[in-house]
């Protein structure tokens, strides 16, 4: 089974949804990608897509690399510049160590640790820092 392109911000990334058993998950892409578990996070081909899960296996988030192709209403993507989503969206807020724009919930760009709050996404970081992680969450 392939991985798609889909991006639903608060409910899927890839054609894997939060709330899927991550059993499942793996049984349905064993066959074409590489799979690494650890005790709550599971990784397909090195970050393409990587689901994080409750001790009961129940994917609570999912995140991708710029490897991923997926792009949500081609305002976001993984792999983005600031110049880009300067560029694509007219709104961006830091939350909770994410970049989120124009107010889409459960979608996210992680933002580099030593920074978890700004005034202008400017203000920290120049035009060609990439944002190598997009996330989904609830």
């Amino acid at each position: 089974m392939n991985i798609t392109t889909s991006i639903v911000p608060g409910k899927s990334l890839g054609g894997i949804s939060i709330g899927d058993q991550i059993d499942d998950i793996i049984h349905r892409f064993s066959n074409d990608y590489v799979i690494e578990k650890t005790k709550n996070r599971t990784t397909i081909s090195d970050g393409l897509i990587t689901a994080y899960h409750d001790d009961s296996g129940i994917i609570t988030s999912l995140s991708c690399n710029a490897a991923f192709k997926g792009c949500y209403l081609k305002k976001v993507w993984p792999g983005i510049t600031v110049a880009d989503i300067m560029k694509n969206t007219s709104r961006q807020t830091s939350w909770s160590g994410f970049v989120q724009v124009d107010r889409i919930e459960g979608l996210g760009l992680a933002l580099p640790d030593e920074l978890d709050d700004f005034e202008r996404l400017t203000d920290d970081l120049d035009d060609s820092y990439v944002f190598e992680e997009l996330w989904v969450y609830k």
